[in-house]
Formats: C-alpha cells, sequence, structure tokens
C-alpha cells in the first residue's frame, strides 16, 4: 500500500508538506484522566495566548488562504484547527472521545497547525492526498445514510480503490468510514505544514505526536515526510 501526495497539490500551494505518523498496535479503548488533562490545558492554552484575531495569526490565515483557493468560504467552512480554536476561545470544551482523537486535538491546538487521523485497516487501496475530480465519494462523519462529492478542483484525502474520500478540502470534514473508533488498533496521523509554519515545528508536533502515542496508547510508531522531492512511501 502507497500513501502519496499528487505533485499537483505541491504546484499549487508551494512549500506544503505532510508528516505522516504511522501507529500499529493501538490500544485506543480507555480512558485516560492523564491525557484528558493534557487536552484540557492545551485548550486552556489557546484561550490564554494572544489570538483574539485568529483569523489574522499568520500559520491560521494560510489555511484560510488555501480553502479561498478551493472555492471554499473559510468563515463558513473552516478548517480543522481554526474551527478548533474558534471552539475552544468561545469556551466550549472539547470531548474526550478516545486517545487518538484526544492525541491528535492536542497537536493541533498546541501548535496551530491541522492534525487528524484515519483507520489504517479499513483502506483498500492506495492513501492519496490528491485533487477532486468531483466523482469520488464522501460520507460525512457520523451521517452514514448521506452521500456527497467533492467539488472539482478540491484538495482531498481518499482511498484509490474506492474512490472513498476520508476528508474533504484538505482538513475540513471527516469522513465516516475511517473514523478513529475504540477498536481502531492501526491508524495514520497526520500532521500538516503550509508556510510560514516552518517545517521544522511540523516535525517537532509530528514526533511529539508519535511520543504520545507510545505513552497513551502503547503504540508502535514511524514517520514518514512528505514533501514535493519525496511525495510517497509504502505503508
Amino acid at each position: 500500500m502507497l500513501y502519496e501526495i499528487e505533485q499537483a497539490v505541491f504546484e499549487r500551494f508551494p512549500g506544503y508538506a505532510r508528516m505522516v505518523v504511522v501507529a500499529e498496535g493501538v490500544d485506543n479503548t480507555r480512558e485516560i484522566p492523564e491525557l484528558a488533562e493534557l487536552l484540557a490545558q492545551c485548550e486552556e492554552g489557546v484561550r490564554r495566548d494572544d489570538l483574539e484575531d485568529f483569523w489574522h495569526v499568520p500559520v491560521l490565515e494560510t489555511w484560510a488562504e488555501a480553502f479561498s483557493g478551493m472555492g471554499i468560504k473559510p468563515k463558513k467552512n473552516p478548517p480543522s484547527v481554526i474551527n478548533l480554536v474558534k471552539r475552544c476561545r468561545a469556551g466550549k470544551p472539547l470531548p474526550f472521545i478516545n486517545p487518538l482523537v484526544a492525541i491528535f486535538n492536542c497537536i493541533s491546538l498546541k501548535y496551530l497547525l491541522p492534525c487528524g487521523g484515519d483507520d489504517l485497516n479499513v483502506i483498500e487501496g492506495d492513501l492519496r492526498l490528491g485533487i477532486a475530480d468531483g466523482t469520488e465519494n464522501y460520507v460525512p462523519l457520523g451521517q452514514p445514510d448521506v452521500l456527497e462529492h467533492p467539488q472539482p478542483g478540491e484538495v482531498i484525502y481518499y482511498d484509490t480503490a474506492t474512490k472513498d474520500v476520508f476528508c474533504r478540502a484538505w482538513c475540513w470534514k471527516n469522513g465516516n468510514r475511517s473514523k478513529l473508533m475504540p477498536e481502531t488498533t492501526n491508524a495514520v496521523i497526520n500532521v500538516d505544514a503550509m508556510p510560514p509554519l516552518p517545517l521544522a515545528t511540523a516535525e517537532q508536533a509530528a514526533e511529539e505526536v508519535a511520543g504520545l502515542l507510545r505513552r497513551f496508547t502503547g503504540a508502535k510508531t514511524a514517520i514518514h515526510k512528505l514533501t514535493a522531492e519525496t511525495p510517497r512511501f509504502t505503508l
């Protein structure tokens, strides 16, 4: 199985890179008070920081601009990291869904970058981040009876065999098929970097993801860096 990013993505968004953390042997069944407390601390950090005008924080604004470039209105349909910041600053606590989700939410809030994950065991083909042609299938998270199609030109993350979209607009809406459940044992966690965020920051964030996975889920981890020069790896 390949994990790859189409060159068209790098051509449209120069400097973009993705760190991928592969986790095997995950125990995603437990409620972990220490991890829940860490998530609460990350939420509080976002509330304390100088993020009142978060739409104009450069590392967040760049994602809003990327969404606009795909024809998506970011204030109506915000990137995941902006949505998290917005929610936290409105005083709405994030629920502890499971350890995997808590870990990537912690990292997203701490580093102000998109971070999300998917269940590896449901994938039938290759994993690809690429440009949609509009024929792909998207079933929204928590809405298994709803079928949508991405807009042509939208950056999507999908299974090449089934054309099932795991995430629309890069980091906007997660799909239902690859959602992380208590029974998930193998997963991929994506950490996205768009200039002006330094790639080194994304690398540090990925290392922290891997450390938290080992500490709280007992997973075996591997980290891969995808850039225009190295756009794929074998899972």
